[in-house]
């Protein structure tokens, strides 16, 4: 145990007061009348004074209430077991608070946010004398303070947020806050230290993302709501949510998949899992799961009525989750999930069947009945041209971007492409003559499957005339684009005579849907953050092979735009996650139904896109304009679940003195003042009615 402010303990010596008091102090005389008095002469009065201590019990109540006070005073505390440290000579501070929702965790009886929230407030008790502390959080909408000397200023701002409905879904990483953090500090005078003091779990994207020492020398002290020794608890959750139809059930069928993913714990655990549509309860499982383990998990539902979407949940039902957030995920599911495919023709030509495209469109008009796969057609200046003048937003209404033989995108056009994959665009680049692998290198390499490396005509054989040609190996029927396929595709016996290769790279993450005979990549996918890209090494057209003219061309085309478009999700089903902005393409006014039932109107610029921003809610949206409906999904990120916690490194040592944080413990003696307040006051009053 130790005092913050140990000199105000010298108001000990006025426990002298009250003993003084008491001694000192005496009973008024009172004159009792009796009748024979009045014969006896009246003389002058003694009055002797006693020496004593008058009401005992009352001197003890007053003395304990003064050392008390002064206890109080003195702010006794005792240091923080987790030896968390701080600068002890006055310095400017930000103090940085993660309020991601995966603070949700619930840890013992509280949450992180509210050990967080603890720990601050014991941060800023322990702060010396003179220093001057900031506040700021990771969520954007949180409070932003300056430094201020001010200290209960920012106790009571950061109180007022933690009371306000913080933690707040949204996978804000602490290392996109702490350059705010570091711009508060602007102002600090060059002789004081400069510190921000994080406070989170020490998870990837927490304290594990934070620097210890910024580049222009700003000192981040991490600071955990539980120690990292201390392991997490147990809890569930669903990590991926996807549907496909199953046409082969019925054809209104959808599958509806998911991987449920277990943390921590010790024993098999089985699990209800529901499925409700609508809001209805329709389908219930159970899936058993080990710990630190995920099970795959799978339900089949068939489209009833004439409704052109329903709103699908799945959902854990479990009581009581450490963390509720990921327990339920939300999709739309449609009978008429249609895909917008743009397609950017680099080679068009008068004759039908010299266009590079001609192939394509036909595959996809004899594959697709259900017009589920949407084509329009660009040229190559009228795609470079709007993405000039609108910027990302001539791509928000593509939900695949097919390059046909393109030269690759100008370095001002490249990056919105490779944004809006980011966000979840398909992109299908195919090879041809006008295709520069060095160009598409240097502008789309962080989206590519694989970098192109040359183009190769295949060469002549030995002791023959004729040209080498290569075929296509089998398929890998394990690739999701090939769900429910079979056999070779219809593609044995194409001739390929000339390719572009591609450097191997298993950093990547790319995966070889369909390969050459020599071993060579013919089609290539990758995620690349919400979307997938998709590259075929050939050309669609008969230029280099005669792919097209194979029967396999047809489903290979369909499940290629199919695949990359994201069917299971498509345009009517598009996922953004909590916090994005969702982009909309409007006729007239917009109005936006949230999962909570509220209409939102969103203003439409000059080109009839709106940006909803009021997507903090999970669950099913619906917009509704002048002419058309449409729907799309807000989801969390499963980025929220990890509760992996990480070894942070070690604070940054300098020749600046530090001091573990101090607990409090004068809250305590409050409330025993209190009481005693309450018992001397009683006490006072008995004595003044004795008689």
């Amino acid at each position: 145990m130790s005092f913050l402010a140990p000199a105000l303990l010298l108001g000990l010596l006025g426990l002298a007061i009250p003993i003084a008091a008491h001694l000192l102090g005496r009973q008024p005389p009172r004159t009792i009348p009796f009748a024979a008095l009045r014969f006896l002469r009246a003389d002058e009065p003694a009055v002797t004074r006693r020496r004593v201590l008058e009401d005992r019990p009352l001197l003890v109540i007053r003395l304990l209430l003064l050392a008390i006070a002064v206890v109080i005073l003195a702010r006794p505390a005792a240091l923080d077991p987790a030896g968390v440290a701080i600068v002890t000579v006055p310095h400017d501070a930000i103090v940085l608070v993660d309020g991601s929702g995966g603070m949700g965790l619930r840890v013992g009886d509280r949450t992180l946010m509210q050990r967080a929230v603890e720990r601050a407030q014991e941060l800023l008790a322990s702060m010396p004398p003179q220093t001057r502390v900031g506040l700021l959080t990771s969520d954007p909408d949180g409070p932003v303070l300056e430094p201020t000397a001010d200290l209960d200023r920012v106790r009571d701002a950061l109180q007022q947020w933690a009371d306000g409905g913080a933690p707040r879904l949204g996978a804000w990483t602490m290392a996109d806050a702490l350059p705010a953090a570091v711009r508060l500090l602007r102002d600090a005078e060059a002789d004081r230290r400069r510190v921000v003091y994080a406070l989170g779990d020490a998870t990837a994207g927490g304290l594990a993302s934070l620097p210890r020492t910024t580049d222009d020398g700003v000192s981040v002290i991490a600071i955990p709501a539980v120690p990292p020794q201390e392991s997490p608890p147990a809890h569930l959750g669903i990590h991926e949510l996807s549907w496909s139809p199953a046409p082969e059930i019925d054809p209104r069928a959808v599958r509806i998949q998911m991987i449920v993913r277990r943390r921590g714990g010790d024993a098999r655990w089985t699990v209800p899992v529901t499925l409700a549509i609508d809001g209805i309860e329709t389908a219930r499982g159970t899936v058993e799961l080990d710990p630190d383990s995920e099970a795959p998990f799978e339900f089949t539902h068939v489209l009833l009525g004439e409704a052109p979407s329903a709103a699908a949940t799945v959902a854990l039902d479990l009581p009581a989750d450490p963390l509720p957030l990921d327990d339920a995920r939300h999709t739309w599911l449609t009978a008429d999930d249609a895909i917008e495919i743009t397609v950017v023709n680099g080679d068009p030509s008068e004759l039908r069947a010299h266009d590079e495209v001609f192939f394509l469109a036909t595959a996809v008009g004899a594959a697709d009945r259900e017009q589920r796969l949407r084509l329009s057609s660009l040229a190559p200046d009228q795609l470079e041209d709007r993405v000039r003048e609108q910027g990302e937003r001539a791509l928000a209404d593509i939900d695949v971007l097919v390059l046909a033989n393109v030269r690759a995108p100008g370095e001002d056009v490249a990056p919105a492409i490779v944004a809006a994959v980011e966000r979840g665009m398909g992109l299908v680049v195919t090879v041809g003559d006008r295709v520069d692998p060095d160009a598409y290198n240097a502008r789309l390499a962080k989206v590519l499957p694989l970098r192109l490396r040359e183009t190769v005509v295949l060469g002549t054989a030995p002791g023959r005339t004729e040209a080498r040609v290569e075929g296509f190996a089998p398929p890998d029927l394990g690739h999701p684009m090939f769900r429910g396929l079979g056999g070779e595709l219809g593609l044995s016996g194409a001739r390929v005579r000339k390719v572009i290769l591609c450097d191997p790279d298993p950093t990547r993450g790319a995966a070889i849907a369909l390969g050459y005979t020599n071993g060579a990549p013919a089609l290539v996918t990758r995620s690349s953050g919400a979307g997938r890209v998709a590259l075929l090494t050939t050309t669609i057209d008969r230029d280099w092979a005669d792919l097209p003219l194979r029967a396999g061309f047809v489903p290979l085309a369909s499940a290629m735009l199919s695949y990359v478009g994201d069917a299971s999700g498509g345009a009517l089903a598009s996922r953004i996650f909590v916090g994005e902005p969702r982009t909309i393409r409007a006729k007239g006014a917009l109005v936006v139904l949230t999962p909570d039932g509220r209409e939102v109107p969103a203003a439409t610029d000059a080109e009839g896109h709106a940006v909803f921003r009021e997507t903090f809610t999970p669950g099913h949206y619906r917009t509704r304009d002048d002419a058309t409906t449409s729907t799309f999904v807000v989801a969390v990120d499963p980025r929220e679940s990890d509760t992996h916690w990480l070894e942070l490194a070690a604070d940054d040592t300098t020749d600046t003195g530090r001091a573990a944080i101090a607990l409090p413990r004068w809250r305590q003696l409050v409330i025993v003042l209190a009481l005693l307040l309450a018992i001397e006051s009683i006490a006072r009053r008995r004595r003044g009615a004795r008689p």
